[in-house]
């Protein structure tokens, strides 16, 4: 909580970008239903591990390029040139959450992918398809559908579950409830604090109201996310 209130991108980014929940609640779901003991998982881009709080049972090793301050990095690495301290086929489970966007080689991402995971081992992956430059200069991609399907069918995996998260309602709610803070209040910590506080009733009403007319989008072409369950056979 501390860090929601003197960081307030974190405040836009879990109050009111309703995809970021969703993030939250796939992981949460696959934790439900493959955190089992004896099996291993590698969270990719860790940072601080947000999600290690969901599998109990499994054995979760972290990765990032470099080590934080706490210490917490088990695999220090760059998952496109490679991991070799994690054995072939050594792995149940990899997570990768909001990051091959930033890969300028995702396809040498999912080879790794499928060296390290054992036969029916899964992949859990979410990345953006349309969100604002961030972490630049380090911002290379967005992902449709489609290659998404295309880079897990590239190294042999099988696409179990993709799910885009929110349709066009959701999209223009986050452009309109996000447009002051780009054009106006970007570098004011304490306007931004201000409007976000201030106008969070009708943020939040109007993310509502966009979840609910999302009903009526049934392609979700235009969407701000997806989540990706790939197996390798």
């Amino acid at each position: 909580m501390n860090n929601l209130v003197t960081n307030p991108s974190l405040i836009v980014k879990y109050l009111f970008m309703r995809f970021y929940f969703q993030i939250e609640n796939f992981v949460a779901q696959v934790a439900k239903q493959y955190d089992k003991p004896d099996t291993i998982l590698l969270d990719i881009g860790s940072g601080h591990s947000p999600y290690h709080k969901y599998f109990k049972k499994t054995r979760y090793l972290t990765n990032d390029i470099k080590q934080n301050e706490n210490k917490t990095i088990d695999i220090i690495g760059n998952i496109e040139k490679g991991l070799p301290k994690v054995k072939s086929s050594s792995l149940d489970y990899v997570i990768c959450t909001q990051v091959i966007e930033h890969l300028t080689d995702p396809q040498l991402a999912f080879k790794e992918f499928n060296r390290m995971l054992k036969p029916n081992g899964k992949l859990f992956l979410t990345t953006n398809f349309l969100y604002q430059i961030h972490m630049a200069p380090y911002d290379y991609y967005r992902f449709t559908s489609f290659g998404l399907e295309h880079l897990g069918k590239s190294v042999g995996f099988k696409i179990d579950h993709l799910r885009s998260h929110g349709g066009i309602f959701q999209v223009l709610s986050y452009i309109i409830t996000t447009l002051p803070v780009r054009l106006y209040l970007k570098n004011h910590y304490r306007l931004t604090l201000i409007y976000l506080v201030a106008f969070s009733p009708i943020i939040l009403v109007l993310n509502l109201t966009a979840t609910i007319l999302d009903g009526l989008d049934r392609d979700r072409e235009l969407t701000i996310n997806y989540e990706v369950i790939y197996t390798k056979p």
